[in-house]
């Protein structure tokens, strides 16, 4: 079971069955989806958006920017949590710092070739989900 699965089960079945190109515009969509969703901006994003958007791969310095500015986001968001428990910080501003790490997780996954990884970390940019589920379904098409 992904972990997807365990959010919307259907749509990971649907997308499993989907071609590559469907799954890849999928991804995108989410991608831009969770981009917009959590505010975030860097260069590397446009770049690895620009890529999914032509169907390219990814070069490997690409996705080492994109695999540490992850980790880069992820830092800070429990450097903030830890933060927001001491009461030096709001939670408001974790859960942005959280959304942007997950934003950029998506698309370090979307890099790999893993939409369901990526639609998995771009459901994590909103409190509701099913805004994505729903976005990503109407690309898949029926099936």
């Amino acid at each position: 079971m992904t972990r997807l699965e365990s959010f919307a089960p259907e749509l990971a079945v649907k997308l499993r069955r989907a071609s590559s190109s469907e799954q890849r515009a999928a991804t995108l969509a989410a991608c831009e989806f969770a981009v917009a969703h959590a505010f975030v901006d860097h260069d590397v994003i446009h770049k690895v958006l620009e890529h999914l958007r032509t169907s390219r791969s990814l070069e490997p310095e690409t996705k080492a920017e994109v695999k540490t500015l992850v980790e880069r986001l992820d830092n800070e968001y429990f450097d903030l949590r830890v933060a927001a428990e001491g009461g030096w910080t709001t939670g408001a501003e974790c859960i942005c710092v959280f959304a942007q790490a997950r934003a950029v997780a998506a698309l370090s996954y979307a890099g790999d070739e893993d939409a369901v990884n990526a639609i998995y970390e771009a459901a994590f940019t909103v409190d509701d989900k099913n805004e994505l589920f729903v976005l990503v379904d109407s690309v898949l098409g029926p099936q």
